[in-house]
């Protein structure tokens, strides 16, 4: 009896305990082993990356300027990669060292590099490359061969073009969602629709493709069709660079646009950005200058005062003043510099040789309510609706509210105290193009989804008419003779082709309303042509930081226009109006003569 006793306490603790330990061992299984265990419920959603939609020129799909191209990136886990058994069926596992030789094989790395990746364990997903390769996707992707990979699918934006037309296109961040230009504009219609997979796993985590439940494909975003010539584009850009390294600008703009449409065929903005790197883009950089830049226009505006003069009735172009600053009639005139007037000057001269005194007496003659009126109606003071965010208003204070004081009656008129857009300016100078028709300036011709179906198409759509057909025509004559010796654009004139054009030199302000830099200008020339059927208007504007003997605009942004001109007109096939006027002008004339004088009293810096 006593050993029977014994052992009851012997074994009695001894089952106990093994009775907990089976208890606990149930419930560690149960954790880590699936209830159907003979079929296995490895549920997976996936989403699949749609294609963002392409970027095309004028001429569509066989010039493309941005396209999305799709790409695997891959990413080493060293956990991963050390714990996982990898093996083919009825071989031994495979050591790691070959796993990793397998991975820098595949992605052309080097073994030791891949391999001192491989041995930083608390580094988890570390960038390995990306590639577009099926084949290394097929490779990476296959258990039986490597483990410790992550693949995800990616898309690359690739601007076709590098730098061109970059404040135009805009670019994307990281997650594919447009940061600046059309890719911003056109964000919603360029994305496109995810697609999804909803299906199983085996334990080695692929797919069971006959136990797929749902299989969504993505839709690809829309494509933008733009009016965009690339080869006026390529032009545009080459002699805008060219102006700003032969006159020593520090940044530059201009805008080729169809005078009967209001289509932009060329728009480029210095210095320019790499769409790819945007990030590490500076923010002045980043300023699309033809639409998203207010500045003072300096003399093209005296078109616009003359122009409205004449339509209103209140002058002609034979219409006699004085050249005398010293007026009692006016209160506090612009001078013109060191130029030395007859004392008598028409309004046709006044345009040619830019006269501000004539100018500023007709603005003030004319009356700040007259000539804001007319001023809005070419669409100044407010967005012409181009399709790219940021663009600017200008400024033109209402004369209603009493914002113009009488200085303002004679500066406004000759391009200050007012601020423009390069985009505003264009728009103006094509309704005296078109016949005093102002169409609505547009670089969007359609939106395509990638079924076929347009979204947008953009048809030519005239906005008003701020002047009548006559004084259009009598405008264009009068700036006739800007590009001759006479004027003040000699440089600007094309051989066999008439241009209306006008220059502008426009002192630039100091920021905050204190006054003007002493010698420091933006120099523009904007011009119509063939004047005698226009098709083209070319402005152009260069912006100096420094003193140069090249700051007028008829000196540096007219030779750039002309060669912008020069190109769109022989590449768009445009016939000579004037065939047998094709002598080049004389280097030198009483105008430089003039800036030479003023180059000196101001110390600026000579470029001879």
């Amino acid at each position: 009896m006593p050993m029977r006793g014994e052992n009851c306490r012997f074994w009695l603790p001894v089952l106990l305990l093994l009775g907990f330990a089976a208890y606990c061992s149930q419930k560690l299984v149960r954790s880590h082993i699936d209830r159907e265990v003979d079929a296995p419920n490895y549920v997976f959603k996936q989403q699949l990356q749609a294609r963002r939609g392409s970027i095309y020129s004028a001429y569509g799909k066989n010039y493309p300027f941005v396209k999305s191209v799709p790409f695997w990136e891959y990413h080493l886990d060293p956990v991963t990669l050390t714990n996982a058994v990898v093996r083919r069926r009825g071989e031994p596992r495979r050591p790691k060292e070959a796993i990793i030789k397998t991975i820098a094989d595949a992605l052309r790395l080097d073994y030791r590099k891949v391999k001192a990746m491989a041995e930083h364990s608390e580094k988890r997903f570390q960038l390995l490359a990306r590639s577009a390769d099926p084949e290394v996707y097929a490779t990476l992707a296959d258990s039986r061969l490597v483990a410790g990979v992550a693949i995800c699918d990616r898309q690359v934006r690739q601007y076709l073009h590098g730098r061109r037309l970059s404040h135009v296109l805009g670019s994307v961040n990281a997650e594919q969602v447009g940061s600046a230009g059309i890719e911003q504009r056109f964000d919603r219609e360029m994305t496109g629709t995810p697609g999804t997979i909803l299906g199983m796993r085996d334990a080695r985590r692929r797919e069971l493709y006959d136990k797929r439940k749902v299989s969504i494909d993505p839709i690809p975003g829309a494509d933008v069709y733009l009016t965009i010539d690339h080869n006026i584009q390529f032009e545009a850009e080459d002699a805008l660079k060219w102006g700003l390294s032969e006159y020593g600008a520090g940044s530059g703009w201009c805008i080729v646009m169809d005078s009967r449409t209001g289509a932009i065929l060329a728009m480029a903005s210095l210095p320019d950005f790499d769409p790819a790197r945007y990030g590490r883009t500076s923010d002045s950089v980043k300023i699309n200058r033809a639409v998203a830049f207010n500045f003072e226009p300096g003399s093209v505006m005296k078109v616009i005062t003359a122009a409205a003069a004449i339509d209103a009735g209140f002058v002609s172009p034979g219409t006699v003043y004085s050249t005398s600053r010293d007026d009692s009639r006016y209160y506090r005139l612009p001078g013109d510099g060191s130029h030395h007037w007859e004392p008598t000057m028409t309004v046709r001269d006044a345009i040619v040789h830019s006269s501000n005194i004539v100018i500023g007496k007709l603005s003030y003659d004319f009356g700040p309510r007259r000539l804001w009126t007319y001023m809005r109606r070419f669409g100044f003071g407010e967005q012409t609706g181009i399709e790219l965010p940021g663009e600017q208003y200008g400024i033109l204070p209402d004369p209603n509210k009493r914002m113009w004081d009488k200085a303002s009656w004679s500066r406004a008129g000759i391009g200050q105290f007012v601020a423009v857009t390069a985009i505003q300016l264009a728009s103006a100078y094509q309704a005296i193009a078109n016949d005093g028709l102002r169409m609505r300036p547009y670089l969007v011709d359609r939106i395509v989804e990638a079924n076929g179906i347009e979204l947008l198409h953009r048809s030519p759509l005239p906005l008003g008419r701020p002047i009548s057909a006559r004084t259009a025509r009598v405008m264009r004559d009068v700036m006739l003779e800007v590009a001759s010796p006479r004027g003040t654009a000699r440089r600007a004139a094309i051989r066999g082709y008439s241009v209306a054009g006008k220059t502008g030199t426009a002192q630039k302000q100091i920021p905050g309303g204190r006054g003007y830099f002493v010698g420091l200008y933006r120099a523009s020339f904007c011009g119509i042509v063939p004047a005698s059927e226009p098709r083209l208007v070319v402005l152009v504007t260069l912006d100096f930081d420094q003193r140069t003997k090249f700051h007028q605009g008829g000196n540096s942004a007219g030779p750039v226009f002309k060669r912008i001109a020069t190109a769109a007109l022989r590449y768009l096939m445009i016939e000579p109006d004037r065939p047998k006027e094709l002598e080049d002008y004389a280097d030198e004339d009483e105008f430089d003569k003039i800036m030479e004088t003023r180059s000196k009293k101001y110390g600026i810096i000579s470029d001879d």
